[in-house]
């Protein structure tokens, strides 16, 4: 659990001011890459309890070196940073909350980040561990497995940096995978976008499962992610998709022929263009 966040940067009042309203302790402590991280930050928590915000490899080599996990801001004004040890890389923070800070430290931790839970399913990343069931799932439904390497770079980038990806979707009672549900990249058409995907074991289908997981990640793309809308892609003999997408509240877009197949693209929006 992240009891609070060190500063060692710059730029951050409206992080600060958000910090305090959620109410996550925080502490600014001078940087300049001396070891002072430990007694200024002594009354937050132990090191491995804190995030650090840095932005200087300076800095950031000593609370490395202090057992703090560390987070990154790339100031314009600081040229040649490199921050290689950093968990995530900000820009800005503007849209930095509790909530962000909370999950990139629960992935720091090498802990999977909950996505969302209805009265049957719990929705989450993945871990290493989970590749076993994970290429069964793949194995019984003609899917293409997964590789540890691959997994372990899935996990860095998709769930680290883009804060999205397919997720697993388990039954609560059992704590079984029934399947996977999240959001890739759809390149089928000259531009590429964010799709929903999901796909569930046969023992389970015809179940409302599908249905289940998929409206938890659409609020969680909604609510958490801040997304604008999303596409989603079903090919056309595909029925139980197509019907499924349109119960959700897509509209179709277009249909067009892709890999001697015809594929149907519905979009959903969550925000008008005006709220954009």
């Amino acid at each position: 659990m992240l009891k609070g966040l060190i500063i060692q940067a710059s730029h951050t009042a409206t992080l600060e001011a958000e910090l305090t309203a959620s109410g996550l302790p925080w502490k600014k402590v001078p940087g300049g890459g001396e070891k002072t991280l430990l007694e200024g930050s002594g009354s937050l928590g132990e090191p491995k309890e804190l995030l650090c915000l840095v932005e200087t490899d300076k800095d950031e080599k000593a609370a490395l070196e202090q057992g703090f996990f560390c987070i990154g801001y790339l100031d314009p004004e600081t040229p040649g940073q490199k921050l290689a040890g950093c968990q995530i890389l900000l820009e800005g923070f503007e849209e930095i909350d509790r909530k962000f800070l909370e999950q990139v430290h629960t992935r720091a931790l090498g802990l999977p980040v909950t996505i969302g839970e209805t009265a049957r399913l719990q929705i989450r990343e993945m871990t290493l561990s989970d590749l076993p069931a994970l290429n069964a799932l793949c194995r019984r439904n003609g899917q293409e497995e997964m590789g540890e390497e691959e997994a372990q770079a899935y996990i860095a980038y998709m769930y680290g940096l883009y804060q999205c990806g397919m997720w697993l979707v388990l039954e609560k009672e059992g704590g079984k995978v029934i399947g996977r549900c999240g959001f890739g990249v759809a390149d089928y058409l000259n531009f590429s976008e964010l799709d929903l995907g999901y796909l569930i074991d046969g023992a389970y289908r015809r179940q409302g499962y599908a249905e289940e997981a998929c409206r938890a990640v659409l609020a969680y793309g909604k609510e958490t992610l801040d997304l604008p809308g999303l596409s989603a892609y079903a090919e056309e003999k595909n029925t139980a998709s197509r019907t499924l997408l349109e119960k959700l509240g897509f509209d179709r877009e277009q249909i067009f022929p892709y890999d001697g197949k015809i594929l149907y693209r519905y979009e959903i929006k969550f925000r008008t263009e005006e709220e954009r």
